[in-house]
Order: structure tokens, then sequence, then C-alpha cells
């Protein structure tokens, strides 16, 4: 055991005493009063898109507040894609129709760039 110092008056003035093992926890006690009310809190925040923007290609995507934390205006600046290669096509064979049907024609992509529709 381990003499721990105290000072002041109890239950000994400026004395010393000996430190044992922890018991066994007591019962529950019981319940205290209930506190003051708080006070009131702020209202609820509306949040509303203000501007959505397209940026600049490969720069960072961002979202700005420009109102206030109970009135929120998100500002949106979203890059752009990068601009692809123009489309190269090779016109084939062109079959012109009867007077009052549709012509038809052969377009073959060169380098996989085109879309068709």
């Amino acid at each position: 055991m381990t003499c721990k110092r105290y000072y002041g008056n109890y239950p000994y003035p400026n004395g010393c005493y000996l430190l044992g093992p922890t018991g066994p926890t007591g019962p529950q006690g019981l319940e205290g009063a209930t506190g003051p009310t708080g006070p009131q809190g702020l209202p609820a925040a509306t949040i509303t898109v203000n501007s959505t923007t397209t940026g600049a290609p490969e720069t960072q995507a961002s979202v700005t507040n420009s109102g206030t934390p109970n009135n929120v205006l998100l500002d949106f600046v979203i890059p752009s894609g990068l601009t692809g290669p123009a489309p190269t096509l090779e016109i084939g064979t062109v079959t012109t129709g009867t007077p009052g049907t549709q012509a038809s024609a052969t377009i073959t992509p060169i380098g996989g760039n085109s879309i068709q529709n």
C-alpha cells in the first residue's frame, strides 16, 4: 500500500492516508431534477441553387455559398469536357433513287472518330 499525502482538514490536518484496492461500484443513485430549458435555436436553413456555370476543361469543380448560413445560395462551377477530334468520314457509294424516293450513301468512318445516327 502507498501513503498518499493530503493537505487540509480531512480527516486530520495535513496528513497521510493509505490507498487500498478499489472497492465494488455502488448502486445507481436517484435521477436528478430536470435542468432549465436551453435557448431557442436558429430557424431552419433554406437551400437554393443560385447558379451553375461551365468552367474550363481540366479545372476543379467547385461549390460556394454566396448566401448566408441560414439562406444558402449555392453556386456550382462544373468543368467542361475536353474537345474531341473532328470526325473524319469517307463517302463511299451514293445511289440516287427514283423521283419521290430517298437516296442512299455508304459512309465509312476513318479512325473511329464519327458518330452516325
